[in-house]
């Protein structure tokens, strides 16, 4: 497998956020650290192998970090974004502002998104 040839910052960013359910995880865990569960209630739509994968690309990338609870019963993750992954909120928050005025401008029911 080749390696992608980056050209432009623009295009990284947009190759990190590529995947649908990344900008929701990401904009989700501005509200604090979640488990597995927690987003499989949250986020409609997105089965949990997606939404593992999506988790993995983005502990891989470093924009969220994931905390093991081994001494609590029942033993499970919680993720959180990381110092880099805070860096991508205002960009998500300017993406969710045009969304509403997109939606808003076109009178489109969210619903039928």
């Amino acid at each position: 497998m080749t390696k992608k040839i980056i050209t432009c910052p623009l295009e990284l960013t947009q190759e990190i956020l590529k995947k649908k359910w990344t900008s929701i995880i990401l904009w989700r865990l501005r509200l604090g650290s979640m488990r597995i569960r927690d987003f499989k209630k949250d986020i409609k739509g997105c089965n949990e192998k997606m939404l593992i994968d999506h988790l993995n690309e983005l502990l891989k990338a470093g924009l969220v970090a994931k905390i093991e609870h081994e001494d609590i019963y029942p033993k499970h993750s919680e993720y959180l974004l990381t110092e880099i992954g805070w860096e991508l909120l205002p960009i998500l928050e300017k993406m969710q502002s045009f969304g509403i005025k997109y939606l808003l401008d076109k009178n489109i029911p969210e619903e039928k998104i």
